[in-house]
């Protein structure tokens, strides 16, 4: 019998006891590591993903900086255009996004709503959605396991080439993973004088170079002979990153986007839970436990993930995370 036949008896083992919906959701968030990785290696390296594309306009691009929420929403379309499973996936952490942020705005709101509800409808709610996100569970596992076909595959790298994607792979998460703070934070502290924000910055994203105060920086550097700050700047346009994003970071902000929805429906997962996510589909996948996350410390992993869902809740609904 094959892993596949098997389908994922480890995932179900890990799944037992836990609200069907939040394992189907942390599934297909977690499954989303390898596409996320060699998008990445893509960009990194300077490839196309489909074909000689362009970037997208300067203007939109440094507008990014500037607008996370934007970024978020894009996220969960490229999924969910990809084909009719998929959307429904992506449409249900959708409304999840939007009625976590709908609570915490206004919970006075959504409990009087339900206090409207007979017993019931109440009970009749309850059963039908409890049917209906055990189906979602089994779909989603059934997708795990299945293969993308070509199609499929096309469209899913097509909405992958979507502006607000390459800026998360190119800027935002190796940002965040690399210098532990964000883009708009990074440009801020190269803006007020900041030289080593500035180096990072322009390490991180080329054409920084453009943004306006960035470039009144390095003109008035030019023109005041400031040769130790002009040198740092050209070393920082043709130097990579000082460390390339890594699967295990990938795996630390998929992680962090899993205990963001589960901390927002209330029904948290834990980090340790999380790492043995990764584990039992490894072991499903592989026959043995994540290569990616091994040598780590729980304290580091928990950190990771901590740090992880701040960034995830400050791209979805704007709102930091203390």
């Amino acid at each position: 019998m094959t892993q596949h036949q098997i389908k994922m008896k480890h995932f179900r083992k890990w799944a037992e006891n836990k609200n069907p919906f939040i394992a189907a959701m942390a599934l297909i968030i977690a499954g989303f590591s390898k596409e996320c990785f060699e998008l990445h290696e893509s960009v990194r390296e300077g490839k196309r993903i489909e074909g000689n594309i362009p970037l997208p306009s300067l203007k939109t691009w440094l507008n990014l900086y500037r607008n996370p929420k934007r970024i978020g929403k894009a996220l969960l379309s490229a999924v969910r255009d990809t084909n009719d499973d998929a959307a429904q996936e992506a449409n249900i952490l959708k409304l999840l996004s939007e009625g976590a942020n709908q609570l915490q705005n206004n919970p006075q709101k959504v409990q009087n709503e339900l206090k409207k509800l007979t017993a019931d409808e109440w009970k009749e709610i309850q059963e039908i959605s409890m049917t209906k996100i055990q189906e979602f569970l089994e779909l989603t596992i059934n997708k795990f396991v299945s293969e993308f076909n070509k199609k499929e595959n096309d469209e899913f790298r097509k909405n992958l080439t979507k502006p607000e994607f390459i800026f998360f792979i190119r800027v935002m998460a190796p940002c965040f993973s690399i210098y532990k703070t964000y883009p708009l934070e990074l440009l801020k502290q190269a803006q007020n004088g900041d030289d080593e924000a500035l180096e990072n910055l322009i390490r991180l994203d080329k054409s920084i170079i453009f943004e306006p105060k960035i470039s009144e920086i390095i003109h008035q550097a030019q023109a005041l002979k400031a040769q130790a700050r002009m040198s740092m700047i050209k070393k920082s346009f043709t130097s990579p990153p000082n460390a390339p994003l890594k699967m295990r970071a990938i795996k630390f902000h998929l992680g962090g986007l899993i205990s963001y929805f589960s901390h927002a429906i209330k029904q948290k997962i834990s980090a340790a839970d999380i790492w043995r996510l990764y584990d039992s589909i490894a072991l499903d996948m592989t026959g043995d436990v994540d290569e990616d996350l091994k040598n780590m410390s729980v304290e580091t992993f928990e950190k990771d993930i901590q740090d992880a869902r701040k960034m995830w809740q400050s791209i979805l609904s704007g709102k930091k995370i203390i």
